[in-house]
């Protein structure tokens, strides 16, 4: 009986660490994969010419710190959304 309980407790153990694994694996992709989205972002504005960036109200030196910033410190911040629409 003694054998059994260790068994399930290291079922138990054994299960929780896979999912933790997979919650870490999980974050880290949709962590790449914004960071990708952010630097497409950065690569699409750099096209841009001066005029273009301008009628969107970005100035040319500041779209990394459009992209990258902080939301709470730019009036329209980067929307993470929008591959979904």
């Amino acid at each position: 009986m003694m054998h059994t309980r260790i068994s399930s407790t290291a079922e138990a153990a054994s299960s929780t660490l896979a999912t933790r694994a997979a919650g870490f694996a999980r974050r880290a992709w949709q962590a790449y994969w914004s960071w990708r989205a952010k630097q497409a972002t950065v690569q699409i504005l750099y096209s841009l010419d001066a005029r273009t960036l301008r009628d969107i109200g970005i100035n040319p030196s500041e779209i990394e710190s459009f992209v990258f910033g902080k939301g709470c410190q730019r009036v329209r911040p980067y929307d993470e959304a929008w591959r979904g629409r």
